[in-house]
């Protein structure tokens, strides 16, 4: 099957002029001379062509006689090779990271919009936002110099490894005004590897680090004591608290062991007794969403130090034992006992 070429004879076109229309030097008019590019470029409001038009300056006197002019806009229309909006760009990578969508959620929105993409297109835009991003990061810190000279830094280190033996990611950030500095992957964590490639670009920026927080690892703070030696360095409190609270996270997660232990051989009898129940019986229902209520409830996970998923359970599994009792005294599922013993 062969494909087939797009039709772009209903596009709009759009030529594109520099924004200047007289020489910086000599103030001759400036004459169109070619077209320096033209490509059709996909954008939220739809396809157009554009064609990005070079002019020079006539005066074969002139110091600039030979440079071409173009327009500013047009090259921040799309990116080069690229034929995709900016704002397409920035939409995708919007979704992406903030509203957390998925590929198949960004295609959806999209379809809606009427703008048809495959999924290596979305993970390509995905990829060039992030370049995006990354080319941003000199523009935030120098919207910032004036505030960094006067109070200097104070920097956040920490690296994250999604799994044992891949590249841990480490990210220096600045706590006063919450932008990221640095972003390296290492495959590596020594002392070496810490100062080279994450604390001296750090140092490179040329302002006064009056202080880090970190977490208690020894080749962190032994880069840090290297790279920026008097500078106050604490312990990031979450961590010590991490550590701190993890004997009672453990036991809670033993006690939530314990009481699935206790509880999903229960529900499996009474999921047999409940289907033995006729089908017209009214309590078949409510009994059923008692016992998705106990299943759901058992999933519940706790995040260290105080999110303790033990005590979450249990108090759903209270909320459950309460609704029944007050649905017991009102009469209206009597079945209940004989199906489930508290």
């Amino acid at each position: 099957m062969s494909r087939k070429t797009k039709d772009n004879r209903p596009v709009t076109k759009r030529y594109f002029r520099p924004e200047i229309t007289h020489c910086p030097a000599c103030q001759f008019r400036l004459q169109r001379r070619w077209n320096v590019w033209r490509k059709t470029v996909v954008t939220l409001a739809g396809r157009i062509r554009a064609f990005q038009q070079g002019y020079s300056c006539p005066n074969p006197t002139c110091t600039e006689a030979s440079k071409v002019h173009t327009s500013v806009e047009a090259e921040q229309l799309t990116l080069k090779g690229r034929s995709f909006g900016r704002d397409v760009i920035v939409q995708v990578g919007y979704w992406r990271f903030w509203e957390h969508a998925t590929i198949d959620e960004i295609l959806e929105r999209f379809r809606l919009r009427k703008i048809l993409l495959s999924r290596r297109e979305v993970l390509n835009l995905i990829g060039d936002f992030l370049a995006l991003l990354r080319a941003a990061q000199p523009a935030k810190i120098a919207a910032h110099r004036a505030f960094f000279e006067q109070h200097g830094l104070i920097i956040g280190l920490d690296g994250m490894q999604p799994e044992k033996g891949n590249d841990c990611l480490y990210i220096v950030r600045e706590e006063q005004v919450g932008i990221v500095l640095v972003a390296e992957n290492l495959s590596e964590s020594s002392v070496q590897a810490l100062d080279d490639k994450v604390l001296t670009p750090v140092a490179s920026l040329g302002f006064t680090v009056r202080g880090v927080i970190s977490d208690a690892q020894d080749e962190i703070r032994n880069a840090v004591d290297l790279r920026f030696p008097g500078a106050l360095h604490q312990t990031c409190q979450f961590h010590c608290l991490r550590d701190a609270g993890k004997p009672t996270f453990e036991a809670d997660r033993a006690m939530k062991t314990e009481l699935k232990k206790a509880l999903r051989p229960k529900l499996a009898g009474f999921s047999k007794r409940l289907k033995r129940l006729p089908p017209e019986d009214p309590c078949r229902l409510v009994l059923t969403d008692y016992m998705v209520c106990i299943r759901s409830a058992l999933l519940i996970d706790g995040v260290a130090p105080f999110d303790l998923g033990g005590l979450s359970i249990f108090d759903a599994l209270q909320s459950v034992a309460d609704s029944l009792q007050r649905c017991q005294k009102k009469g209206g599922i009597r079945s209940w006992k004989h199906s489930w013993a508290w």
